[in-house]
């Protein structure tokens, strides 16, 4: 945990891992490889016994798995649950990636995904500010903090798109059949039950719509109170334009929900910000539990907002491969 403080869910997985292992054959050297475990722990134990011998009864020494279990997971660092896993896994499996290895690539890779599961509108929010109202069974997928030099959103159903600007790194959604590409606009993007046709109306702004098998050719830009119609059967895209009289009804501009907060207590930001991005925030409870802030978040980024948030109460934060992590000390009472 000292060495890596950033890592607590990489952590917990070699705890995991290494508990799994109590109750395991261990090869011939395990006796060696809990005098090393024992090395490690003494010191930062100074009065511990000297040796391994010393430290295990005699009945204990018969069930090494059990002191190794518990060397293990004293230590709770990174190198013991990574030479836990080399000692457990066969060695047919030496040349492939070391498990805990493969937990790390997946934290870092693994998309988060979205859904409104209720039976109304739902506002999300992405890091970048962009703002996205889910249709009720609509799902988007992204990664968390979106990439470095692009934002790229997958979309199942219905939903509408207020995009921040940034010029530097194009906005891409995703259907099916279609990838509209922004800068910084709002848009409708909606698919017709029935028929499975897909139309994209821009509210502000300008989008490019293009087919995914083909984003070269074909490519309609749309402008404010302008549609784009793919035809699922014809394989087609039309447009056509509408004047703020005819705009559909069904299809009303969302109005961005304020963040906020009037003598709040942190902890309950930190949950709205939880919820509103889809991000982990990973702190502890009591530690900021007497932290009452007072403020409004509006067109802020994610960061932007951390950022405040913990200005206030002169914590600190950590972007990390699974969420946030804040450290900080109490609040004065």
């Amino acid at each position: 945990m000292e060495q890596y403080p950033e890592r607590p869910v990489l952590l917990q997985q070699a705890r995991e891992l290494a508990l799994d292992l109590a109750g395991t054959e261990k090869p011939t050297e395990a006796l060696q490889m809990a005098e090393a475990i024992w090395t490690g722990v003494r010191e930062k134990l100074i009065e511990a016994p000297a040796t391994v011998e010393e430290a295990i009864p005699l009945y204990a020494r018969r069930h090494v798995r059990k002191f190794w279990y518990w060397a293990a997971a004293s230590l709770l660092g990174l190198a013991v649950g990574i030479a836990a896993i080399r000692y457990a896994l066969p060695q047919k499996r030496s040349t492939t990636m070391p498990a805990i290895q493969q937990v790390a690539t997946l934290l870092m890779k693994e998309d988060l995904q979205r859904t409104n599961e209720t039976n109304h509108d739902q506002e999300v929010w992405l890091v970048d500010g962009s703002r996205v109202i889910l249709q009720p069974g609509a799902r988007i997928r992204h990664a968390a903090f979106l990439q470095k030099d692009k934002r790229e959103v997958y979309l199942e159903g219905n939903a509408f798109f207020e995009v921040a600007p940034d010029a530097a790194r194009p906005f891409n959604v995703y259907t099916k059949d279609l990838v509209v590409r922004v800068l910084g606009t709002s848009f409708h993007v909606t698919t017709n039950k029935e028929n499975g046709d897909v139309t994209v109306l821009v509210r502000s702004g300008k989008v490019a719509v293009s087919k995914k098998t083909n984003p070269s050719q074909d490519q309609l830009i749309l402008e404010t109170n302008q549609e784009g119609l793919y035809k699922i059967e014809t394989h087609n895209l039309v447009q056509t334009s509408f004047d703020n009289t005819t705009l559909p009804k069904q299809l009303p501009v969302p109005a961005a929900t304020p963040l906020s907060f009037e003598e709040a207590p942190v902890v309950d930001i930190f949950e709205t910000l939880e919820k509103a991005y889809g991000i982990p925030m990973h702190y502890d409870k009591k530690t900021f539990s007497s932290c009452i802030v007072t403020t409004s978040l509006a067109d802020e980024t994610f960061e932007e907002k951390l950022k405040i948030i913990c200005e206030a109460i002169g914590a600190t934060y950590k972007i990390v491969d699974n969420g946030v992590l804040i450290d900080g000390r109490p609040c004065k009472e």
